[in-house]
């Protein structure tokens, strides 16, 4: 008797893991991936980010609020691999994801991200002013209806692309009911040129460690093709003192209210291109992960630093 239940048990896990994924293969890793567990919980932090900002405290609405926008973001993220799993075959970073080796179908998939997605907008409808979800939309049809299959025929697309990480703080912002004055959303607008700035270096290291003859091979624009990899990384210079810049702009905006804090993360601003020249000038296989991760560091500082400041 206590076998069979002990069967019945561990039937769970498996009943999740062949709905996920194909027989043997452990749902966890799938559903992370399929998710991009790390981006998504970077935007809901920038949504919660933003209800902070907008009311001038962290709150259990900031949590829920960022909580939604994560189920939304992990839709949006399963769709994303359902639309790209021809594109992720082309290269080695992500020929081995779950759609590309068929250890789940777009079905199924589809059928998951359309109850994160459909969870994630009715809880900002039905918790939240309505702008929180119209902005959400908005943010999933630039994601998924034009920078996705627009990056495949068009090197613009890097413009929607850019938008949708500048709209969840936003999301936020209106996600307080109040009225919101003419200064206030001139404050809001740096925060999203911030997270807008932020995304294009991100973006250009990514490009860095491809495999140049993966890039080439491959059918779709590229920035390596109009770049050489010397120039590439004086654009990641580029926009990540544009980017440092934007963080000193909303220093002096005053919204960090602590000095200590205050020049913390004015330090972190005027540092970060500094580390970044001296990560990207050595031609080491780890220079562009550390430079990878400084840029994401920073801008988890300036997150952190702007939600301590408020508790």
């Amino acid at each position: 008797m206590m076998n069979g239940s002990m069967k019945k048990m561990s039937g769970n896990p498996a009943c999740v893991s062949g709905f996920l994924l194909s027989p043997g293969q452990h749902w966890t890793g799938g559903f992370f991936e399929l998710t991009k567990i790390h981006l998504s919980l970077y935007i809901a932090l920038s949504a919660a980010f933003g209800h902070v900002l907008s009311q001038s405290q962290f709150s259990l609405a900031s949590l829920g609020l960022g909580c939604f926008v994560f189920v939304l973001t992990a839709g949006a993220a399963m769709v994303n691999h359902i639309q790209d799993r021809g594109f992720d075959s082309w290269f080695s970073r992500t020929r081995q994801r779950c759609l590309v080796q068929n250890r789940i179908t777009p079905l199924r998939a589809g059928i998951i991200a359309t109850g994160l997605i459909l969870i994630g907008l009715g809880g900002l409808f039905f918790c939240f002013p309505v702008g929180a979800a119209g902005l959400g939309l908005l943010a999933l049809l630039c994601y998924n209806g034009f920078y996705t299959p627009l990056k495949k025929r068009w090197l613009g697309a890097i413009v929607p692309g850019a938008l949708c990480g500048m709209l969840p703080p936003a999301m936020g912002w209106v996600a307080v009911q109040k009225q919101i004055a003419a200064v206030d959303v001139s404050g809001i607008l740096i925060v999203m040129l911030i997270f807008g700035l932020w995304q294009i270096p991100h973006f250009f290291i990514i490009l860095l460690k491809q495999l140049p003859g993966e890039l080439k091979a491959s059918p779709y624009p590229c920035f390596t093709r109009i770049f050489s990899r010397k120039e590439i990384k004086g654009q990641v210079l580029i926009w990540t003192s544009l980017y440092s810049l934007g963080i000193l702009l909303f220093l002096l905006k005053g919204w960090i209210h602590s000095s200590s804090l205050s020049l913390l993360l004015g330090a972190i601003a005027l540092g970060l291109p500094l580390l970044m020249i001296a990560i990207l000038g050595k031609q080491t296989s780890h220079s562009l992960s550390l430079s990878f991760f400084a840029v994401n560091l920073s801008m988890l500082f300036f997150m952190g630093i702007g939600i301590l400041d408020r508790i």
